[in-house]
């Protein structure tokens, strides 16, 4: 039994750490936005690492300029201007590769297209985290309750998958993905973030609990599932950890992965949910 405490009390001193950078994402825009880029670079760092050793190189440094860039003159200039940001980025990476694949004259070149590949993908990989910023544009005031509604969704939802998996789990979910993943432990986690999120919906987004008992279903399991692709590409690299930044929790992508997916239901969500009150509205 001590094993079980030990990873739940690590897990827990690992939480101090954690609630604070989420009270400053409710921030907007002087924390929201800043502390989205700085996830970006350090999720970057790591994702480079783990799309790099599955491709064969990665530039953690490319893949967050890809995407603070654009953040950047989006919330300086427009959505024009971020778009040419990212296009210009782009473009420059590519330029940068090739013209170190052109000055190669013996051996082979394949390490740049590597890199280039992976460094594309890592940025692809985590792009969602620009979502975050957009629920405030949505919004209009705030994102401060759409992002703290689609916080506790995720995390209800893994906080609910280790301790019923931990106490339950019995049938394995996806032994060569992740073997300590139980099916009890995913409908343990779909249920306590279905329960919880519909609760947090209808208090601080007053959304109808018609609307919030479907979406918190659906953004858990997009978590679910984002959670399961980071397993993935570490099984694949060979990586059992991002890193080991954050006690109990490995590294910031493994605590930010189930984001990666929920956060583009949860704006969907949102904005069907807006539209559907423009309507009703009458205007």
């Amino acid at each position: 039994m001590s094993r079980p405490r030990s990873g739940i009390a690590a897990r827990a001193v690992g939480s101090l750490f954690i609630l604070p950078f989420a009270a400053g994402l409710l921030i907007w825009p002087y924390g929201t936005l800043p502390l989205t880029a700085l996830l970006i670079v350090l999720a970057a760092r790591e994702g480079a690492q783990i799309v790099g050793a599955i491709s064969g190189g990665a530039s953690a440094s490319w893949s967050a300029a890809l995407l603070v860039g654009p953040l950047a003159a989006l919330v300086v200039v427009g959505p024009v201007e971020a778009v040419a940001c990212w296009v210009l980025t782009l473009l420059a990476l590519i330029a940068l590769q090739l013209t170190r694949a052109l000055r190669v004259k013996r051996g082979s070149v394949a390490p740049y297209a590597r890199s280039l590949f992976g460094t594309v993908a890592t940025a692809v990989w985590l792009s969602p985290l620009l979502l975050l910023p957009l629920f405030g544009f949505l919004s209009g005031d705030t994102p401060a309750p759409w992002i703290a509604w689609l916080l506790a969704v995720v995390w209800s939802a893994d906080t609910g998958a280790y301790l019923i998996g931990r106490r339950f789990g019995r049938r394995k979910l996806a032994p060569l993905i992740s073997p300590r993943k139980s099916v009890e432990g995913l409908i343990g986690g779909l249920l306590t973030a279905t329960t919880l999120g519909a609760a947090a919906a209808v208090a601080w987004l007053d959304a109808p609990l018609l609307w919030a008992l479907p979406v918190s279903f659906l953004v858990a399991v997009a978590a679910e599932a984002g959670d399961l692709i980071e397993s993935l590409f570490k099984r694949a690299a060979g990586i059992k950890n991002s890193a080991t930044l954050i006690p109990g929790h490995g590294g910031v992508l493994d605590r930010i992965d189930s984001l990666l997916l929920a956060a583009p239901v949860a704006l969907l969500a949102a904005i069907m949910l807006e539209i559907a009150r423009f309507f009703l509205s009458g205007n």
